[in-house]
């Protein structure tokens, strides 16, 4: 009789003690969920910029740990974002001369083409865009993205009135963004809505 009272009793204690868990369940598991849920944010985003703009060396840890108390993991995400976005586009990348090309691809006309005639690009500009396009393997030089030829951008390195010329060494493969932040005719260097924050702002929870 007094194993069943301290059974019973036992069993009360139990009770007690899940009815909370039980009455807001919903809440607790939406807690460990949307921590999940963070986690696997993080994991992405990481795996989705290292193959997307491999040249580029994202920092973590100091955002992640600046927005530890931020209750709504949402805004913690987009915060997050937020600082990825200007690592992005405060990342120090300089210009420089670039490598020619296989001399049996060039032609007859190619060393004229290279001199600069008022603003006017060469006659065979869209072939020297290609050539230069392949030779960068099909990616921005800045990020890394892999892009289409129309997409692509062939950038001076030395603009024309600093000297340049539209010969291959002086020639850089960039994507919309990254030729807009290293223009120097742009002001405002910063890209409106540049496609790594459209990729991101879709992973968050």
């Amino acid at each position: 009789m007094h194993l069943d009272l301290n059974f019973i009793i036992c069993g009360i204690i139990i009770i007690l003690f899940l009815i909370p868990f039980y009455i807001y369940r919903k809440q607790v598991y939406k807690l460990f969920s949307r921590n999940g849920d963070f986690n696997t944010f993080i994991n992405d985003v990481k795996i989705h910029l290292k193959d997307t703009f491999p040249n580029i060396n994202f920092e973590y840890d100091k955002i992640i740990e600046a927005t530890k108390n931020e209750k709504d993991i949402s805004r913690r995400e987009i915060l997050i974002i937020e600082d990825l976005v200007s690592q992005y586009v405060e990342f120090d990348y300089k210009l420089d001369t670039q490598s020619s090309i296989d001399k049996n691809l060039l032609w007859k006309n190619y060393e004229e083409g290279c001199i600069p005639t008022k603003d006017k690009k060469p006659n065979d500009w869209l072939k020297r865009k290609d050539l230069t396009y392949r030779r960068d393997n099909c990616r921005c030089k800045r990020c890394g993205l892999k892009i289409e030829l129309n997409d692509a951008f062939a950038t001076l390195i030395r603009s024309i009135e600093n000297g340049g010329g539209y010969n291959f060494e002086n020639l850089i493969t960039l994507c919309f963004d990254c030729n807009k932040i290293c223009s120097e005719d742009n002001e405002n260097k910063n890209p409106k809505h540049p496609i790594i924050e459209e990729d991101l702002l879709k992973k968050v929870t």
